[in-house]
């Protein structure tokens, strides 16, 4: 059968499907116990008990063997509305309890709201006999309801009390096998010590960690889905395990990959995450008129103990089968689960022709007329493709599906749609013929086509942060891979637009015996300080003769990274913070930003108009304003967010030699400019022979890099490295200031050079004849864990000096993880070119990430690289 001819869904059959084998269990004599109380419901089986907050329907504890393993149970998710709201129902949020034979559902039940147009319900269900919570949850959005986006939703579990010290959690196929030798958990409080080098991602150097990695972050900890049904924790006796009966509502199929479990500063947390945009992979979208159900789970959190850690693996995993829980979820019935009685198997056959054994080949159900990895709205089924090319899917929904076959080191998939698929059937597919996709005679080819490039230099390490750091050791003199003569090993898995991170080190600029200076770092009681400045905390209260404070305890957070001053900062509407101040002129700096997400803050000075501080996550908006202080204190207004990381004041009449002002052009300033901070970052495209700086001296001071004066228009210095530092030094000044120099440095990088292949052909194109160059990426993928910009990113492939740019979109990169050797995501581009513009010797192929964007950085994961001539 062709793919043409099996579109028509000729050759399918489907028979009655004989009742599935059940495993059979003794049900303990009646229900759990169930306590309610006006705040609460506590349900007890005898083996655990478990309470939930009525007023949320959140976990607050689960004690298992007398322990509590769970300080707090969340479910949480990030929805926000599309389109123009529409009308909502009354709100109707609520809890419910129901008792039955031998199990206990409390369901949570949410209303529609403005930026989750939908019903949600919410189940944790108890069994008697059970050592574990099963877990499900149901959304329901009416047509008439306006549109939403969801880039995840999960369940989070705090564990409490110190049990949990290890974590167990599957290698990667095909990889380096370590996370046995790295299960011992670092510590919440060395993580707490630690410096954050990224979202979750800490340096452990220095905290005494017997972690064996220097860099410890959940990334690391995360799964491809494809093979996977259980993770845990475990440590003094005990053990905690998601065991995932089906993975039917994870969204992205098999190729996706995401978060399961890690340390926090605090405590370990347990992961149930059926739908995430990590590594790429697409968020659910359900738009305007468009009715939409589905249900997640259920999912069982199974509790057991013992010493043995593979012991209580072996034990838990019986309870990630199917067939363990069917009958039960049978009888329980959640929404929108399908009973095991109207699912079917899907059978088939699939050959390839000159192909005798499709050795790694999987075969997918998922939502039709979608690329596989983009099924998210309904359900997703795989299996291996055995010998014999057959394959064999259980437990399917009915309903209309697109098949999907992938791998098997083959070029393409191949893909039908209109599957369908009845109730109860055993449903035969007939023989497939898959026809690899081809363009001619092949020239060369780099790498196999498997979604991923582990065939590469440390392909087989991926998941560990800090490969960056080789880079340059590996590949000195860039990435240039000559067909004929070059192994997988003179190939990074990875490109990189840039192998290092865009900061500067901390430090303070602050001349000796400095006047009229005062320079003030916001944030919590315990946090580092800024060196030169003084400490305002959430609790720091001005009082008359004080010399400085807030009228109001407010909030504080402290993210812990990006340098003493930005790390944190205090945060609150409506506040005031006054300093003691000489009647004069001033010039006031606020810095205002966070970390991890954005920032509108309005700062007024002395009763003036508001101005707007505006900045996305992880960047920090500055103003500085001439003020005019009367009456001997200088007052500031915070609203809006009202988050304040610093305040720098400096007399109008001061004579220091520091900076007015830096800017780099082409790029921005990392951080933004401070008068008082010495270092600075710059990152500009890897072919910039040469920076211009404009620098000007406060109060008519000098400025000059390398003796050179800094002119009006700015001075371009040449760059004869990837990275050099640039000192920038301020001199005089009017009013009789110092003569000692103040010295602060630029730290100018340059982005990674192109990616090279050469290749000769041996003789010259036939006239007329086509070339096809096909690029399938493992991963496209933003270069850290922050959000992406609302721009295009791009790949500029050059031939012989062709350049042919292929663009992505912001919802490409959008949750991308850098580092993936294989992302939720993958992408394939042929581009088709006259072959006259190939020589017989000398070709040359390049690879350039991003060329002409200034905004982003990316990463990209080679699958395979092939050309061919027809």
């Amino acid at each position: 059968m062709t793919r043409r001819t099996f579109g028509k869904l000729a050759g399918i059959t489907a028979t009655a499907l004989l009742p599935w084998a059940q495993t059979t269990r003794a049900v303990a004599a009646g229900p759990p116990e169930v306590v309610e109380t006006d705040t609460q419901v506590v349900v007890d089986n005898g083996l655990v008990r478990l309470t939930v907050d009525k007023s949320n329907g959140r976990t607050t504890s689960l004690v298992y063997d007398g322990v509590n393993m769970v300080g707090r149970g969340n479910y949480d998710m990030n929805t926000v509305r599309e389109g123009g709201g529409l009308p909502l129902p009354p709100a109707d949020n609520h809890l419910t309890v129901r008792v039955e034979q031998d199990f206990v559902d409390i369901a949570y039940h949410h209303s529609p709201s403005g930026d989750m147009p939908c019903w949600l319900v919410r189940h944790h269900v108890v069994r008697s006999g059970e050592a574990g919570i099963h877990l499900a949850y149901s959304y329901e959005h009416p047509a008439e309801l306006h549109g939403f986006r969801t880039d995840q939703h999960r369940y989070v579990f705090y564990t409490a009390g110190g049990v949990f010290t290890h974590a167990s959690v599957p290698d990667d196929a095909d990889a380096v096998a370590w996370r046995a030798a790295a299960a011992r958990m670092p510590t919440g409080a060395e993580i707490s010590s630690a410096e954050m080098v990224m979202d979750a991602t800490y340096d452990l150097e220095g905290t005494g960690s017997a972690y064996p990695r220097r860099y410890y972050t959940k990334y690391d900890w995360a799964v491809s889905m494809k093979d996977h049904s259980l993770h845990g924790l475990y440590g003094s006796g005990y053990g905690m395990w998601a065991a995932l009966p089906n993975l039917e509502a994870f969204t992205g199929g098999p190729v996706r990959q995401d978060l399961i479990l890690h340390q926090t500063g605090s405590t370990p947390v347990l992961l149930v995450e059926p739908q995430a945009t990590h590594y790429g992979a697409p968020p659910v979208r359900v738009a305007a008129g468009q009715a939409w159900q589905k249900t997640y789970g259920p999912y069982f959190v199974y509790l057991n103990k013992g010493d043995d850690p593979r012991a209580l693996r072996r034990d838990a995993a019986r309870q990630a089968r199917f067939e363990t829980h069917a009958e039960f979820y049978d009888r329980l019935a959640i929404e929108g689960w399908t009973p095991t009685a109207e699912r079917s198997r899907v059978r088939g056959t699939v050959r390839v022709p000159g192909v005798p054994v499709l050795d790694g080949a999987v075969v997918v159900l998922s939502d039709n007329d979608t690329p596989m990895q983009d099924s998210v709205l309904g359900h997703n089924y795989w299996a291996d493709v055995e010998e014999g090319g057959r394959f064999t899917l259980d437990h399917v929904r009915p309903g209309t599906y697109r098949l999907t076959v992938y791998g098997g080191g083959l070029w393409g998939e191949y893909v039908i749609d209109d599957v369908k698929v009845g109730a109860g059937q055993e449903v035969t597919l007939g023989r497939m013929l898959w026809e690899p996709t081809s363009h001619g005679r092949t020239v060369f080819q780099l790498g196999t086509p498997t979604r991923d490039s582990g065939e590469f230099r440390h392909g087989r390490e991926f998941r560990r942060y800090g490969l960056f750091e080789s880079f340059h050791d590996d590949f000195p003199d860039g990435v240039t891979y000559t067909v004929g003569t070059s192994t997988p090993q003179d190939w990074n898995y990875l490109q990189y637009q840039r192998s290092y991170p865009v900061q500067a080190p901390e430090g303070t600029v602050l001349p000796e015996d400095a006047e009229g200076v005062r320079l003030f770092d916001f944030g919590t009681a315990s946090s580092p300080v800024a060196d030169g400045y003084e400490r305002v905390a959430q609790n720091t209260l001005y009082a008359a003769g004080g010399g400085f404070g807030l009228d109001r305890a407010v909030d504080s957070r402290d993210r812990g990274s990006d340098g003493d001053l930005q790390r944190d900062f205090v945060v609150g509407s409506g506040y005031t913070f006054a300093v003691d101040l000489p009647d004069g002129v001033y010039e006031v700096t606020v810095l205002s930003g966070d970390d991890i997400a954005a920032n509108n803050t309005q700062v007024s000075f002395g009763g003036g108009d508001p101005v707007a501080l505006v900045s996305g996550r992880g960047e920090y908006a500055v103003h500085t304003a001439e003020v005019t202080v009367s009456g001997g204190r200088l007052d500031l207004l915070a609203g809006g967010d009202g988050r304040i990381n610093a305040v720098e004041v400096l007399a109008a009449d001061a004579a220091l030699p520091v900076l007015g002002s830096l800017e780099v052009d082409g790029a921005d300033l990392v951080p933004g400019f401070s008068t008082f901070r010495s270092d600075f970052a710059a990152d500009l495209p890897w072919d910039q022979g040469s920076v211009t700086v404009r620098a000007t001296g406060r109060g008519g001071a000098q400025v000059t890099i390398g003796g050179d004066v800094v002119p009006e228009a700015g001075l371009a210095v040449p760059l004869h490295a990837q990275r050099t530092v640039l000192e920038v030094v301020v001199t005089g000044g009017d009013g009789g200031a110092p003569t000692t120099p103040t010295t602060y440095r630029l730290h100018v990088t340059r982005q990674e050079s192109p990616w090279r292949i050469l290749f000769d052909l041996g003789r010259a194109p036939a006239p007329g004849a086509q070339a096809t160059l096909t690029i399938a990426l493992a991963a496209w993928a933003m270069g850290s864990a922050l959000p992406v910009p609302p721009e295009n990113s791009n790949l500029t492939v050059t031939v012989n000096g062709e350049p042919f740019v292929w663009t992505f979109g912001p919802e490409d990169a959008k949750g991308a993880t850098y580092r993936s050797a294989r992302g939720g995501r993958n992408y394939t581009r042929e581009i088709a070119f006259d072959a006259a513009l190939l020589k017989p010797t000398g070709n040359e192929i390049t690879l350039q990430i991003n060329d002409g964007v200034e905004h982003l950085w990316n990463e990209a994961a080679y699958d395979a690289i092939r050309l061919e001539i027809a």
